[in-house]
């Protein structure tokens, strides 16, 4: 297994660990009613985002003191871009449900309440970092490495 291979499966379980616990945070009580007045959500909410980059730092330190043996080809740089191109369609796919989503259910009301758009502002952010490292990891496994 490659040393980029592993990275993308670290930063893969590190995203999506954040991502689950983002979820389960987000959904347990009453989080859209309250959400002016739930500020330790709040801060817990936006201290997972920085675990998951504190995570990333973290991976790139570690993968960096390797600098050696990192040996990178047109191959490589070619799976990258496919990965990142197919995770800029997946995030924007997801950003399009997720604003028609609540477009259509809060259609009648007038507004949507701001505790959705902050789930989605800092959602698109984890689904990003999820999709690249699985497009990376997929790649990976089709090129033979």
């Amino acid at each position: 297994m490659s040393i980029q291979m592993k990275r993308a499966i670290l930063n893969l379980v590190i995203w999506l660990s954040v991502f689950l616990l983002f979820l389960f945070v987000f959904i347990s009580g009453n989080t859209v009613a309250s959400w002016g007045d739930n500020r330790v959500k709040t801060i817990t909410l936006a201290s997972l985002l920085g675990i998951g980059y504190i995570g990333q730092l973290i991976l790139s330190i570690v993968f960096r003191k390797r600098k050696n043996t990192i040996n990178t080809d047109e191959r490589d740089a070619m799976i990258l871009n496919k990965a990142m191109s197919n995770s800029f369609i997946v995030t924007l796919v997801y950003l399009f449900l997720i604003a028609m989503s609540l477009y259509l259910y809060y259609e009648k009301t007038g507004f949507v309440p701001v505790a959705w758009l902050w789930f989605t502002a800092y959602n698109v952010v984890m689904v990003a970092n999820i999709s690249t490292s699985g497009f990376l990891i997929f790649q990976h496994h089709r090129s033979g490495n």
